[in-house]
């Protein structure tokens, strides 16, 4: 019996592979009853059982028999199948990334949280493929899409952080809540590693910014500066310390209303911070 939910224990993986190869060899002999098999089973509703079952029937011999009747579960109603037959493609093409990522980008809105993972995973295997599909996806009208572009995008940022600049550059000014909280986790996570990189460019997107612009990078910057007060005498970046200190310093004085009143607001949080203000200032 596999439980619906957590990693399955050696004796669940055992029985997931026995299971998908009988429905395997029910296929080898009729594929009505290999189909009727593989339905029954992608209804899986353990997440690791789902993964499994893909593994073991993408590498069978059969895998291109199993590819034609588990096409259709893309468009089951069943979520379990329709995640099934995702990690099954992600398997199958598994060493030919462009289809797959064509595969995702008609079915990441049904399939959400297995199109995530499979995102973050070609971030960090394919960032050159990655970069050029996702400067096309940020272009989509569904903010979902343009959404989904950013998940695993800061797995480059510690090699290409001008990469992830110029890609949030370009649709810092979404008009989607859902896309500016993806900006936000992006440029904290990057300014964490970056932020000599990260700050001048806050800098530049300030002085002509909107309203709508202010607030992701205040979101951005209030969340760094708690970041830095709250790791005091915690093993930390010392550069983000320096860096922050300096910056939030100089934007309070600068001549552009903008970055003054951002500095000025960054100031306050940290003035306010008992025992701390004397450490930044």
């Amino acid at each position: 019996m596999i439980k619906e939910i957590g990693r399955l224990n050696g004796n669940e993986e055992l029985e997931i592979k026995n299971m998908t190869e009988k429905a395997l060899q029910k296929l080898e002999k009729s594929q009505k009853s290999g189909k009727i098999a593989f339905e029954k089973l992608a209804s899986c509703k353990n997440y690791f059982g789902r993964i499994s079952i893909a593994k073991v029937a993408a590498s069978s011999p059969l895998k291109d028999k199993v590819a034609k009747i588990i096409k259709p579960l893309l468009d089951s109603k069943n979520y379990a199948k329709r995640a099934t037959a995702l990690y099954f493609f992600f398997y199958y093409y598994f060493d030919e990334p462009e289809k797959m990522i064509e595969i995702v980008s008609s079915y990441y809105h049904s399939i959400k949280w297995e199109a995530e993972n499979i995102m973050d995973h070609f971030w960090k295997g394919y960032p050159k493929l990655m970069k050029a599909n996702m400067l096309k996806w940020i272009e989509s009208p569904d903010e979902k899409k343009r959404s989904l572009s950013f998940h695993g995008l800061e797995n480059i940022s510690q090699k290409d952080p001008q990469f992830v600049l110029e890609f949030i550059e370009k649709i810092i000014d979404d008009d989607s809540i859902e896309v500016q909280k993806k900006i936000t986790h992006t440029l904290i996570q990057i300014a964490r590693i970056h932020p000599a990189d990260v700050y001048p460019h806050l800098m530049e997107w300030l002085r002509d910014a909107d309203e709508k612009r202010m607030k992701t990078i205040w979101v951005s910057m209030k969340r760094l500066a708690n970041t830095v007060i709250n790791s005091r005498g915690k093993e930390q970046n010392a550069d983000l310390t320096l860096l922050t200190k300096e910056t939030i310093k100089n934007w309070k004085s600068d001549k552009n209303p903008h970055i003054s009143e951002m500095g000025k607001k960054l100031f306050k949080i940290i003035k306010n911070k008992k025992n701390h203000s004397d450490i930044f200032f």
